[in-house]
């Protein structure tokens, strides 16, 4: 797939995929418990979230395609799937798409991107 070079500079941040990101995303987060199939309470550091999806870091490994809750101070559980993993960080899409307002994280800066 061919890209615009100025798509590269359109002062969007790119995704994983290298597509533009579209939502408003909170830089940040906090701590953070998530829970797979097999497991509860894995400790997450949440790095960025948008209302669609989120990375965090995790020490232990998580499937990627396995399906995780996230426990997200003001909202509470929400169901999501693994996308990515690389090394520590791993990327999940939520099922359904959350209000950042409710999150007690989105109290800060958000940025657009």
């Amino acid at each position: 797939m061919d890209r615009n070079p100025d798509d590269l500079h359109s002062g969007h941040e790119l995704g994983p995929d290298l597509t533009p990101r579209r939502q408003r995303r909170v830089e940040g987060g906090g701590k953070a418990s998530l829970a797979d199939e097999n497991r509860g309470g894995i400790p997450v550091q949440v790095r960025n979230m948008s209302s669609t999806g989120f990375m965090a870091e995790c020490a232990e490994p998580v499937r990627i395609g396995s399906y995780v809750a996230l426990d997200i101070p003001g909202i509470g559980r929400v169901e999501a799937q693994v996308r990515w993993q690389i090394g520590r960080r791993m990327g999940g899409m939520f099922l359904d798409p959350i209000t950042l307002a409710r999150c007690e994280w989105a109290a800060g800066d958000a940025t657009t991107g």
